[in-house]
């Protein structure tokens, strides 16, 4: 398989390091380079050697593993692959006895199968690595207890929500050199402290500090190159935003639940209120702006301690202005088009809105199976339907959709390199058009300051990541090789 020249060079600066992070931009091929990578090592240290007493792990999202089988049977056609089966977690313990090239497996997989930790692995290829932030979480442990004589992590952002992120990813690639979680935090973590109105202090991360050091130390094993960078041929990616006014029911139930969330912050005054707590009352002001919303009541046995807890969830229902603009986008082209939310419910409502006005369509969420979504992606991708519609989380990342060049967020995650995944699942090798990508905001409402606080957070995480370069020139010798 030929390799992209930047792809070449990341191969030749990393075959010797024992742990790497690769952290292209997102659509780059890291999956291709991760492979071309392990097979480099393969070739030049293992010639007169079984290859199936070197094992490979791969732990990837869920929504992936079979985009991992497809790459290795291109890279290398002859490998034996294991994939697991989420279904029949025996059939991949009884594979570990067995003579395997490959092993793919989702991520829960590291907390809930031992057996993968007693295994001496050649190298250990973790893609979205920033899914190992949280220092604490078993899967991150689970990772962090693999043994082998490799380690290479991918991910378009490491560090995906705050700058402390790449913590975590940094300690499992180099455990001695970046052995203290809050070191690290208090050398390039930059807070401030601010005063509420009852005079109580409190730290607000404001930046990254020290960022040119970090770049130093991690440079040796550390590659990242931006699209415009090593792709000048890449369409360009340009934004917009529609704004829409709530309806009068739908404004009166969202004034309503804006009210309610005040009353409740006015209670909390004297008191520290938890960070998570307030995202929460956030994002449920959040699904307010995006349909007609109420809240339900439910009631839940808990095992443990044996009692009924009550609980609230939101429902929506139409109503929508947003989905009404939505819609007039799509029915205005006859082009196709892929629409984003983080909400599951919006997107069940806009299926219903495709589906009375016959557009086909796909739709892809944590509900949809794992083995109907790689044919829903090719659906979409061969022409068959127009619109792919589908949550952030589960549609966002590790699948292609540059059939389309104009997508659409409903709203946008509170992660900013969710939102960079999701827009581009389009602006990637392959795109033809420039992609739009448009915002639907809903006016007075939490929606404007939402989007300004995420940008800010990803302004941060470029920062950290070193993405201030000077181009580099490369389509020249790209055009020749591919020839």
């Amino acid at each position: 398989m030929k390799l992209y020249r930047f792809q070449g060079e990341a191969i030749d600066k990393l075959e010797n390091t024992p742990s790497c992070l690769i952290a292209d931009d997102m659509g780059l091929g890291k999956t291709v380079e991760a492979l071309a990578l392990d097979c480099r090592r393969r070739v030049n240290q293992l010639q007169g050697q079984k290859q199936t007493d070197h094992k490979t792990l791969i732990v990837a999202p869920l929504s992936v593993l079979g985009s991992w089988q497809r790459h290795i049977e291109m890279v290398w056609p002859g490998a034996r692959v294991c994939v697991i089966n989420p279904k029949n977690r025996w059939f991949l313990i009884e594979a570990l006895k067995r003579p395997y090239h490959y092993y793919v497996v989702h991520w829960e997989a590291l907390r809930l199968i031992d057996e993968l930790k007693s295994v001496q692995w050649w190298h250990v290829i973790a893609d979205e690595v920033h899914k190992a932030k949280n220092r604490k979480a078993m899967q991150t442990q689970g990772l962090k207890k693999l043994t082998t004589r490799y380690k290479t992590g991918l991910s378009g952002t490491p560090a995906d929500n705050a700058p402390q992120d790449i913590w975590s990813v940094l300690n499992w690639l180099y455990p001695k050199v970046f052995s203290s979680y809050w070191s690290f935090f208090r050398y390039h973590v930059m807070v401030k402290v601010e005063t509420n109105r009852k005079g109580q202090s409190f730290k607000k991360i404001c930046g990254v500090a020290n960022a040119e050091e970090l770049h130093r130390q991690i440079a040796p094993f550390y590659i990242r190159r931006l699209k415009e960078d090593v792709i000048r041929d890449l369409p360009d990616k340009y934004y917009s935003e529609v704004y829409v006014e709530l309806g009068r029911d739908q404004r009166r139930i969202y004034d309503q639940m804006r009210r309610d969330m005040l009353s409740w912050v006015g209670a909390q005054e004297d008191q520290p209120i938890a960070a998570p707590i307030v995202l929460a009352q956030l994002s449920r002001l959040r699904q307010f702006a995006l349909a007609h919303a109420e809240l339900i009541t439910r009631h839940k046995y808990d095992q443990v301690s044996r009692e009924t807890r009550e609980f609230t969830q939101v429902r929506l229902t139409e109503p929508s202005a947003k989905l009404d603009a939505a819609m007039e986008i799509i029915e205005d082209t006859l082009q196709p088009l892929v629409v984003f939310s983080s909400s599951k419910q919006i997107i069940n409502l806009l299926e219903a809105r495709l589906a009375g006005k016959g557009i086909s369509h796909v739709v892809l969420t944590g509900d949809t199976p794992h083995n109907a979504r790689d044919q829903l992606i090719e659906s979409f991708q061969s022409g068959r339907v127009r619109v792919f519609a589908g949550t952030i989380a589960a549609g966002g990342i590790g699948i292609t959709l540059t059939k389309a060049s104009t997508v659409i967020f409903l709203d946008r995650a509170w992660n900013p390199s969710q939102n960079r995944q999701a827009e581009d699942r389009l602006h990637r090798i392959g795109q033809e058009n420039a992609v739009h990508v448009i915002d639907i905001i809903a006016r007075n409402t939490v929606d404007g300051g939402h989007l300004q606080q995420v940008r800010l957070k990803w302004e941060w995480l470029k920062v950290l990541l070193g993405d201030q370069v000077e181009p580099t020139i490369y389509e020249e010798a790209d055009r020749a090789q591919m020839a």
